[in-house]
């Protein structure tokens, strides 16, 4: 059955670690979409963050934004999946006591974030603009973060304060989904948003089966959309591979920023 549907991550798939795309990328993407085959982005970051790389490749389909929690075609909303304002308040207290982690509340809107004093506030700015996130304003107390309308949590910070606020993850919200994209970043959705869940609910407007679709991403939160697509990409960004579903592809490293561009040569 030939592939009708593309779907993409974008941090570390379409883009490279510093947020471009490829010229080969972008040119790979656009003769997809000329023969026929839809491509969208199923990424973690929220609508304005992608707005651009869609009005760059000129791709007018449907989203999967916040590691699938949020899902739109055009100005409807197909999907949608809020964190509960205890959970919200748990996930808030564990990154503060953990500390050295900034906090950004994924509004549709808008981001609201804190940041802790002792942290380089250019670093933090310099990573939002990397993810086109220019929507945000930071608020005085990680007390003032919203406990409404919040599509995820993400930590940011140095790698080893993540990874230790993701290794002493409290019990209370042990049903939460987290994972990380990068050393430096974590992420937090309620249990019921993924890529994968909302990829099936596109195909299901689609009238696609998932043998009709093709999945590239690079990290954890990827897996659940590469499981769900009849082809499945992975583009090796590191020496350690997560457990993929069979069948899957792996990017060679030394093409891992030319990564969509392979996977389409190889896959079409």
């Amino acid at each position: 059955m030939s592939i009708r549907l593309i779907a993409l991550d974008v941090d570390g798939t379409l883009t490279d670690e510093e947020g471009r795309i490829s010229a080969e990328n972008a040119s790979a993407v656009k003769a997809a979409m000329e023969s026929g085959i839809q491509v969208i982005l199923a990424t973690g970051r929220p609508l304005q963050g992608v707005e651009s790389i869609c009005r760059e490749l000129g791709m007018n389909g449907p989203l999967i934004l916040g590691n699938g929690a949020l899902v739109l075609s055009g100005d409807e909303v197909w999907y949608q999946d809020f964190l509960d304002p205890e959970d919200l308040r748990a996930v808030y207290e564990q990154g503060i006591t953990v500390g050295g982690i900034s906090m950004l509340a994924f509004q549709p809107e808008v981001i609201p974030y804190w940041f802790p004093q002792d942290m380089d506030k250019n670093w933090l700015s310099d990573i939002l603009d990397s993810f086109r996130l220019y929507k945000r304003f930071d608020v005085p107390a990680a007390a003032d973060l919203p406990l409404e309308r919040v599509n995820k949590v993400m930590f940011l910070g140095d790698a080893q304060s993540v990874a230790q606020a993701l290794a002493t993850w409290p019990e209370k919200i042990g049903h939460l989904a987290t994972g990380r994209s990068y050393p430096y970043l974590g992420e937090v959705n309620t249990p019921t948003a993924n890529k994968g869940k909302a990829l099936s609910i596109v195909c299901g407007r689609l009238g696609l089966s998932p043998e009709e679709v093709m999945a590239v991403g690079d990290g954890e939160t990827d897996l659940p959309m590469l499981d769900f697509a009849g082809t499945a990409v992975f583009v090796r960004r590191g020496s350690a591979i997560p457990k993929l579903p069979g069948g899957a592809l792996v990017v060679p490293t030394e093409e891992r920023d030319r990564g969509v561009a392979w996977a389409l040569t190889h896959c079409m």
